[in-house]
């Protein structure tokens, strides 16, 4: 017994020098890869955009960061600066992440002038607006004997995890599987124009060469149109589309820089007082201008623009203003694709759905010929029966489905 008891004291001991010695490894570890001092002292603590602030931000150009917090009487909070604008660009740089504004911030000397553009979302601003901060060179001293300095600058990045039974995994295997049910999205018609949507949206208007879709309770806009413009149209397309735009909401918009993107393809984000936010695609072909507008009340855009993007992206129509098929080009995602581009016939709905991937979607349809929405990340089922894929449930049983859209 006594030895027993003398293995277990010895046991003890030795797992109290090896707890002591792991400690003190990571106090090292931490002490040589620790981040370097800030060089000044401006104030803010910055957070990841979330869904709200972003739809309070209709003309973000992209993901920015949150200002979580001011500390009174900082440079920032001198400056201007509320907690919960959102940072678009630090010195003309775009940001990204919380991460990056802070890496920028801490980068900077007492003394610099620094200028961010921000979306003041708590003053109901929709256009940015440019503010400029002179950092301190450290945060004011406490009066109080014991305190902890304030940090100069702070990047939270929030992570929920999905909400599932337990949250017994985060696997891709067990979030999958029997679950997956993609979005179906039924063809509608309107003239020589045609294109898939939710069951519940109806065609409003169409006409040679154009389609105006909308969601059951007239919310949510999709808009194709083919439009053959004069020689001085042809110089600013741009400015045409924004007052297309105009016309059909009603009310002056506000437009962020416009973006490129592969094919021709060109797109800016838009706002209006009304309080309509949304984005604009065109294509030049010749004399032809192609033009998709997608629009959707500001207080929704989290979620109503993905899901009308990948309605007015599906748009097409017969006319003889229709551009001419074009061979499928290897840059093409099959899952933005329609089923004759896939065989070789692209539209120009094809080029244009390049743009789902800023959304993060893309098509796929049943061997019925239904056209489902899907995030090909987060949809791709690595164990299906079938093998890897797309599926859906038809009567307890799934069935694979083939990437891109059907004409």
């Amino acid at each position: 017994m006594l030895t027993g008891m003398l293995q277990a004291l010895m046991a003890r001991l030795w797992f109290s020098v090896f707890l002591v010695v792991a400690l003190g490894a990571l106090g090292v570890g931490w002490f040589i890869a620790r981040p370097p001092a800030p060089l000044s002292y401006s104030g803010l603590e910055f957070a990841q955009v979330t869904a709200a602030a972003a739809a309070r931000a209709p003309l973000l150009p992209t993901r920015g960061a949150l200002v979580e917090r001011v500390a009174d009487g900082s440079p920032a909070a001198r400056a201007g600066i509320k907690a919960g604008a959102v940072v678009a660009e630090i010195d003309g740089v775009s940001i990204t992440s919380a991460r990056q504004a802070s890496q920028i911030v801490r980068s900077h000397g007492r003394g610099d002038r620094v200028v961010f553009t921000l979306f003041d979302e708590a003053r109901g601003a929709i256009r940015p607006k440019k503010v400029a901060v002179v950092f301190d060179a450290a945060p004011p001293e406490s009066k109080k004997i014991f305190r902890v300095d304030p940090p100069r600058t702070l990047a939270k990045e929030f992570f929920y995890p999905p909400g599932m039974a337990a949250n017994a995994s985060w696997s891709r295997r067990l979030a999958h599987g029997a679950s997956i049910r993609p979005l179906a999205m039924p063809e509608l018609d309107g003239g020589d124009c045609s294109g898939v949507a939710p069951a519940e949206w109806r065609v409003r208007d169409s006409a040679k060469g154009m389609i105006h879709l909308v969601s059951k309770d007239g919310g949510l806009h999709a808009i194709y149109k083919l439009v053959l413009l004069t020689s001085v149209q042809k110089r600013d397309p741009k400015g045409y589309v924004t007052g297309l735009v105009h016309a059909v909401f009603g009310s002056p918009v506000a437009s962020a820089p416009t973006e490129t993107w592969n094919f021709g393809v060109n797109s800016f984000n838009f706002g209006n007082r009304t309080g309509i936010a949304g984005f604009a695609l065109w294509r030049m072909n010749g004399d032809v201008l192609s033009v998709w507008i997608a629009g959707v009340p500001a207080s929704e855009i989290a979620w109503a623009t993905p899901v009308s993007a990948g309605v007015l992206l599906s748009l097409q129509c017969r006319d003889r203003l229709s551009p001419k098929p074009l061979p499928r080009n290897s840059d093409l995602v099959a899952t933005t694709l329609s089923s004759n581009c896939l065989q070789g016939r692209c539209e120009d709905s094809d080029f244009a759905a390049t743009y789902l991937k800023k959304y993060r979607l893309g098509y796929v349809h049943a061997h019925d010929g239904e056209v489902f929405l899907v995030d090909p990340k987060r949809d791709f089922w690595l164990n299906g029966q079938e093998g890897p894929g797309f599926y859906r449930q038809v009567g307890g049983e799934n069935e694979k489905l083939m990437p891109g859209r059907t004409n």
